[in-house]
């Protein structure tokens, strides 16, 4: 006897924004790897100095090589480097995206509980995301 599985409104808006963000993602990865790695936009620093400094920590590296720390990246966009830094940090914000779309649909079902979860989970994830929890680092 096979079994059915349903999926619910949220879980199918969750699914499809999930579809959608990582594929947009997997896409802004290969562009800006090839964007960086082919040398398309000027790059502060070159794939072939970052292999020379790869056994580096990321505390050593900044202080060897002049890259962005923090924020800055965003007012460097137009860099080969920096595209393919930002395209990991879109990547890794999927997630949040995901949580953010499904709020409404916890708020239209009066679900209180999930409603309340999915917002601390998106809050402390952009709290994460700003640099809130670093600890001075």
């Amino acid at each position: 006897m096979k079994q059915e599985l349903h999926a619910n409104r949220v879980q199918l808006s969750y699914a499809t924004v999930l579809f959608w963000t990582s594929t947009l993602g997997i896409i802004f990865i290969i562009a800006g790897y090839l964007t960086y790695v082919l040398q398309l936009l000027p790059s502060a620093v070159s794939p072939a100095e970052v292999a020379l400094h790869w056994h580096l920590r990321a505390a050593e590296l900044h202080k060897v090589v002049a890259v962005p720390s923090g924020w800055d990246w965003l007012t460097q966009l137009g860099r080969g480097d920096v595209i393919s830094y930002a395209s990991i940090v879109y990547l890794s914000s999927v997630t949040m995206f995901c949580l953010a779309v499904i709020i409404p649909a916890f708020v239209k079902e009066k679900d209180f509980i999930y409603t309340v979860l999915t917002l601390l989970q998106v809050t402390v994830l952009l709290f994460v995301a700003a640099g809130a929890f670093s600890g001075g680092h």
